[in-house]
């Protein structure tokens, strides 16, 4: 008889933290001119202990990497305007 292991189950999120996660997506909008296929692929070099605040960041937020790197962008250019 072979033992096999109990597949993991997924973390269950309570109905708020799904309405908060399903909330930040909603809120952060692309303009209509930008699709992934006129996007610019670029190579930044970061020190890995902001890396690893960024990853912490994006994954609290549900978002990728790029993405967040790109927001957070973003948001400084406009503060900067």
């Amino acid at each position: 008889m072979a033992i096999a292991k109990t597949p993991e189950q997924p973390t269950r999120q309570t109905k708020e933290q799904r309405a908060e996660a399903f909330i930040r997506k909603a809120t952060v909008t692309e303009p209509k001119h930008e699709t992934p296929e006129n996007r610019k692929p670029t190579m930044i070099r970061i020190p890995p202990h902001l890396l690893t605040r960024i990853d912490r960041g994006a994954k609290r937020l549900g978002i990728s990497r790029s993405a967040f790197i790109v927001q957070s962008a973003a948001q400084k250019l406009e503060r900067m305007e």
